[in-house]
């Protein structure tokens, strides 16, 4: 149904829908904290982009304007052509909403939830056409709000930060209405406030707000949420499940949270998945590569291995490589910062472990494997006893001294916490292929829980801080800025202890270092965080089978419906690529059944619908041309220019003209590939010498 912002009555509508109270314990000027109307609704905009003559020094002189704006509250679709009428609609709903609030006998103005798919977005247009102050957004990240409230009664969230999905996938899984596909909608036509659109441009930009409204509203009906408890984010479910049920050991909890001299060693030793190609084979057309993954790799963790489970203390004592060994050997968690002299990776050595970024390292000229060391005069590093026993395995070193350290007694995870995954790993395991809508939607949820408990145990406690006033942002980082007051607070306030997520990828880590020894040097092709490439295959029960019994006693298996049972942590066999070719991390391509495809970081999967091929595998056409300087153009994405400053009357012809205010140009974009110098001369020292040389000599 359609009305006009003008006739529309919305007092009317917040009388139907009714209210919704604040949430206990929740301050008015938080989420949750004030009386909202029980109605949904949702925004989106589309623009036009202008390029206008380059000036001398400059790149590019594009800018875009809105020529069309789209309003769903519940059933009624409104639309407006400028931002005038947006506002004149805003300031109906302040009215309405200000008789509401004498009707419900609230204390505070009431508040209309409206969901933004990508906020981020239409935040860079609002932002110059309204004043925004701190108090009035909530951010993520610079020029990522998750929420922005216009008027103190418009809350505007972003519904893509609520799901973590595309709005073409969440609509495809709620089974509502289905986002039209863009390929038909031209983006590159220039459409004014004024163009009259057709019938199909018309259907594509309502059906954003009209299926994003069905789309939330039946995520929170299957969820059992409101509008007040719906959480902010898509990790908000798994925290709220987790501390429920962790809720009985909450001074247990919190006495093992570290300090701040404690987290500073845990954030230096945090380090992500184990991501990089085999120098050896860098740069060559292989055949038979046989891949192998690591099934719910950091659930598998969490369930089968032991945790610091105590309050870190310091070793001040006698502090040596010999006594912390010590530790080790009696089970204890130990966190150290170590400096190596004479660092040297052993011979054969596939996949180096010291990441450069991780350390501080001098003096390893033509020892740097895209960015991982293989020999540096001077390498300071923290470490786990994990990460310690790989680098003791793949390096030499002429000394090392243990510059601090502090341990603490293991044990697995609470037992209610790790329930809360077996849940989850059950219902995914159980329901997967069922072709029962309201089955399909918890299975998907279930996955999507899982995947996340991951994100939700890894989140630095001392993030930034993103502050808005006057149209700047400030970041205001505790690590450098904030009291100790501040920051002990912020600690203690986290979730969940952090040591938990530092150690669930070192054990990531390992688990994979399992599989990369067992395979060579020279089979080791490449891995990322749970997969492993290699040429040929490898048999790799050996391995499966401990993992299969450690998963039995702790519970990290589950049956599906056909009584197969499923072993978290094991490798499966995910096939064989007929030809693979990588350039480092994130970069390969490969030919299976005569059809080609390429994974590269800022390269689009996206397929042409023409064709049904991917289309950077058509700008690729052969696995010879996967090399340096390699230029991606159509698959390269887009390029999202943001016009800050901008404030201009750009004239269309005599009569009209549009109010250029800022923007964001989203511009054609292109990608090359290439090498550092320090991998480009490594990469021609293994093509001479077939391994590491060290040019030092």
């Amino acid at each position: 149904m359609f009305a006009s912002w003008e006739e529309f009555d919305f007092y009317t509508a917040f009388q139907a829908g009714g209210y919704l109270k604040p949430l206990p314990k929740r301050k008015p000027d938080r989420a949750g904290g004030r009386y909202l109307v029980n109605v949904v609704s949702a925004f989106d905009i589309e623009t036009s982009r202008i390029d206008l003559p380059i000036e001398d020094g400059y790149k590019q002189n594009s800018h875009s304007f809105m020529y069309i704006w789209q309003f769903q509250i519940d059933d009624t679709t409104i639309i407006g052509r400028t931002w005038e009428d947006f506002f004149a609609m805003c300031t109906r709903i302040r009215d309405a909403l200000t008789k509401y609030k004498e009707y419900i006998k609230s204390p505070t103005m009431p508040v209309l939830v409206c969901f933004c798919h990508n906020l981020a977005y239409e935040w860079q247009f609002l932002r110059g056409i309204y004043t925004f102050n701190n108090e009035d957004v909530f951010f993520r990240d610079q020029r990522k709000p998750i929420w922005c409230r216009m008027y103190d009664c418009i809350e505007i969230r972003c519904s893509y930060m609520q799901t973590n999905m595309s709005l073409a996938h969440l609509t495809k899984q709620m089974g509502v209405e289905e986002k039209l596909s863009g390929d038909i909608f031209d983006y590159g036509k220039m459409r004014y406030p004024w163009t009259e659109l057709t019938d199909y441009e018309k259907e594509y930009c309502v059906r954003d707000v009209r299926s994003l409204v069905q789309a939330m509203k039946l995520r929170m009906m299957k969820d059992g949420d409101t509008l007040q408890t719906l959480p902010l984010t898509s990790t908000g479910y798994v925290r709220r499940d987790c501390k429920e049920a962790i809720k009985p050991l909450y001074y247990d909890i919190r006495d093992m949270k570290p300090d701040y001299k404690q987290y500073r060693l845990l954030r230096d030793a945090f380090r992500g998945g184990n991501t990089h190609a085999n120098r050896k084979h860098v740069g060559k057309i292989l055949d038979n590569v046989a891949s192998y993954d690591m099934t719910s790799c950091y659930p598998a963790q969490q369930l089968t291995k032991k945790f610091p489970m105590k309050r870190f203390k310091w070793l001040d004592n006698n502090l040596d490589l010999e006594r912390v060994m010590k530790f080790i050997g009696l089970g204890y968690a130990v966190v150290a910062r170590y400096r190596f002299e004479g660092l040297k990776i052993k011979e054969r050595i596939p996949i180096p472990y010291l990441s450069l970024a991780r350390t501080r390292s001098a003096d390893f000229i033509g020892g740097i494997d895209n960015g991982r060391i293989l020999y540096a005069g001077i390498c300071e590093c923290a470490l786990t006893e994990i990460d310690l026993e790989i680098v003791v395995k793949q390096y030499t070193f002429d000394n090392v001294q243990v510059l601090s350290a502090m341990v603490a007694q293991k044990d697995y995870l609470p037992e209610e916490y790790r329930k809360v995954i077996q849940k989850y790993y059950e219902l995914k395991t159980t329901l997967k292929g069922t072709t029962d809508p309201e089955e399909a939607y918890t299975y998907a949820k279930s996955k999507e829980k899982l995947n996340a408990v991951f994100g939700m145990s890894v989140q630095d406690p001392l993030h930034a801080k993103i502050l808005y006033d006057d149209g700047d942002y400030t970041v205001q980082d505790l690590n450098k800025i904030g009291t100790p007051e501040e920051i002990e607070k912020a600690l203690s306030g986290a979730a969940f202890p952090y040591q938990w997520g530092v150690y669930v990828c070192c054990y990531a880590r390992k688990s994979l270092e399992e599989a990369i020894d067992l395979i060579g040097f020279d089979r080791m092709v490449y891995c990322d965080t749970d997969s492993v490439k290699m040429i040929g295959t490898v048999d790799l029960s050996g391995i499966n089978k401990k993992r299969e019994q450690l998963a039995k006693r702790q519970g990290a298996v589950a049956v599906d419906r056909k009584g197969v049972a499923h072993y978290m942590g094991v490798f499966e066999y995910e096939g064989t690529y007929d030809q693979f070719i990588t350039q480092g991390a994130k970069r390969y391509a490969y030919v299976i059944g005569g059809k080609m495809g390429v994974t590269v970081s800022g390269v689009s999967k996206k397929i042409n619908p023409e064709t049904g091929i991917p289309i950077a595998a058509e700008e690729l056409k052969d696995l010879k041309n996967f090399k340096d300087g390699m230029i991606w153009h159509e698959s390269a994405g887009s390029l999202s220019v943001y016009n800050d400053d901008d404030n201009f009357y750009y004239p269309v012809d005599a009569d009209r003209g549009v109010m250029i205010t800022p923007n964001i140009a989203i511009l054609p974009n292109t990608y090359q590939m290439g090498f550092s110098k320090d991998y480009t001369a490594l990469l021609q020292d293994v093509e001479l010498y077939g391994e590491y040389v060290d040019r030092r000599k």
